[in-house]
């Protein structure tokens, strides 16, 4: 086998150990595999697995509910003065409008 094959060999067997919930010392005895050396290889992959999670961590989604905008939410109240009127929208900002409605009164 080449280098890579042995590689992907012992990468399967851990693999199936792990699923298996055994014990190494057990489960490699069923198998008849020597435990140190099947320890080794376990190691090998935890320490590269460990590493490239280090090095690119793992994106996690999240699902969320998008809201209307204040955009495309119809106006709480509408503003007249004199031509002009302003929109004014749930959490408007009161210093703001004041100052809007004193500079559209002038």
């Amino acid at each position: 086998m080449s280098r890579e094959e042995v590689r992907n060999h012992w990468r399967k067997l851990v693999e199936e150990f792990r699923e298996s919930g055994e014990t190494a010392a057990a489960w490699c005895r069923e198998h008849n595999l020597d435990v140190k050396q099947f320890r080794r290889w376990a190691r090998k992959f935890d320490k590269e697995t460990s590493t490239n999670a280090t090095a690119s961590p793992r994106v996690k989604l999240l699902s969320v509910q998008v809201e209307d905008s204040v955009e495309d939410a119809e106006p709480a109240l509408v503003v007249h003065v004199g031509a002009a009127s302003v929109e004014v929208h749930n959490g408007f900002n009161r210093s703001l409008l004041k100052q809007v409605v004193q500079v559209l009164a002038e």
